[in-house]
């Protein structure tokens, strides 16, 4: 596949807040935890950051999805430096869109949690001083239409918790998804290892 590099460059959707069930307001920068209820094959067990909500939609990417490819088999003639950053599946929209993420606010692009840039391109790695190990490349995305999260987020097929840095680079993609809820505690914690509902405890 030949995917596009960097963001879409357009703004997807506006900027208007969005209550969660746990009370919190937030655009952007959060995790969807995929409750063991939630069996569609996309994203059961799935860990997702979001990148954009507002009331005409919500974007995001799903960090556990590793791919068996590396940049070096969709970009061609690319930087040795970044041959061996790993490709992630970000959902099932436009799997030939590729979107970088960077650990480090001095990288270009948005920033969509602390510390965190999303949109930097291959040529902007290409300047800078990234350590590879803190870029993450995705290809496709994951979409809801206007409400559609927070129908699913009443109906208990999602559990909504800020994200951090560390969920994006520092956890392995197998353990993102109990490591979430086990750091979420009580029954949370329960669920991550019996696949449970919490109200069943």
């Amino acid at each position: 596949m030949s995917p596009r590099c960097g963001y879409t460059g357009q703004r997807l959707f506006g900027a208007l807040p969005y209550v969660t069930s746990m009370n919190l307001t937030h655009q952007s920068g959060f995790l969807l935890v995929a409750s063991p209820a939630l069996q569609d094959p996309n994203f059961a067990k799935s860990v997702i950051l979001i990148v954009e909500h507002d009331a005409e939609g919500t974007v995001g990417l799903v960090l556990n999805r590793p791919l068996e490819h590396r940049l070096r088999d969709v970009i061609d003639d690319i930087d040795p430096r970044w041959a061996d950053v790993s490709l992630h599946e970000g959902g099932p929209v436009q799997s030939n869109l590729l979107q970088l993420v960077c650990r480090g606010e001095e990288m270009a692009g948005k920033t969509v949690v602390r510390d965190v840039v999303l949109g930097t391109g291959i040529e902007d790695l290409a300047q800078g001083e990234a350590d590879p190990a803190s870029v993450r490349a995705f290809a496709g995305y994951s979409g809801w239409g206007s409400g559609q999260l927070e129908a699913e987020t009443r109906e208990g097929s999602w559990i909504v918790r800020p994200a951090e840095a560390r969920h994006i680079f520092a956890i392995a993609p197998e353990k993102l998804w109990a490591t979430v809820l086990r750091e979420l505690g009580g029954a949370y914690a329960w669920m991550s290892l019996t696949d449970g509902d919490p109200q069943d405890n």
